[in-house]
């Protein structure tokens, strides 16, 4: 399946052109990141998620000039809002694994709740960058995107989440993509792959 000969909605291809766009974050889209009942979660969990997520766009307008922000967090130790990695990046990029802590728990991590929160400058949902991180780094439970704006998206592995069928899915996403594509088809390929991934067990919100 080539991702460039499936249709295209007109109002994704615009959303797709507004993508590179930055917007920088207010204090009104900080106030404004909902409360989210994520898969599977305590209610204590949900509102702790919450705060993370309002924590990445703070330090992303106070600490980042608005550009990508990865908080790394682990539900299952002590006092989470006080003890999360980050990282910072650039407008269109951030390497989570460049802050300490933030490797530590990922590399070391097994069976462990680990979070995964950044915010984007412009896109609304994930990119296939960050697809590909998620599926690579299996220990990660959660990872959420949360949107200058204040918009909230998150993928979550499932009881019935199955390694073989999420890598054969996203290879069917990417393919004829290449690194000269241009954005709106990759940002397309993302959207096939998260329309379709509840068939691999991932839970998209």
């Amino acid at each position: 399946m080539d991702v460039s000969d499936k249709p295209i909605k007109a109002e994704s291809l615009e959303m797709a052109k507004k993508r590179d766009k930055k917007v920088y974050i207010t204090d009104i889209a900080i106030d404004k990141v909902p409360l989210i009942e994520y898969y599977g979660f305590t209610d204590e969990q949900n509102q702790i998620m919450q705060e993370l997520a309002r924590n990445v766009l703070v330090i992303s307008k106070e600490r980042n000039d608005s550009n990508e922000v990865a908080l790394t967090c682990d539900l299952g130790k002590p006092d989470p809002l006080h003890n999360f990695g980050v990282a910072l990046g650039t407008e269109h990029d951030v390497d989570v694994l460049s802050d300490t802590l933030s490797n530590h728990m990922i590399v070391s991590s097994e069976s462990v709740v680990v979070i995964l929160l950044h915010n984007h400058p412009s896109t609304q949902t994930f990119s296939l960058e960050d697809v590909q991180f998620f599926i690579q780094h299996p220990m990660l439970t959660v990872i959420v995107v949360v949107s200058n704006q204040g918009t909230v998206h998150y993928l979550k592995r499932d009881k019935d989440f199955d390694y073989g069928k999420v890598v054969v899915l996203f290879k069917e996403c990417i393919q004829g993509l290449k690194r000269s594509s241009p954005s709106s088809e990759v940002y397309m390929a993302t959207l096939s792959f998260l329309a379709k991934c509840s068939e691999a067990g991932l839970y998209y919100r």
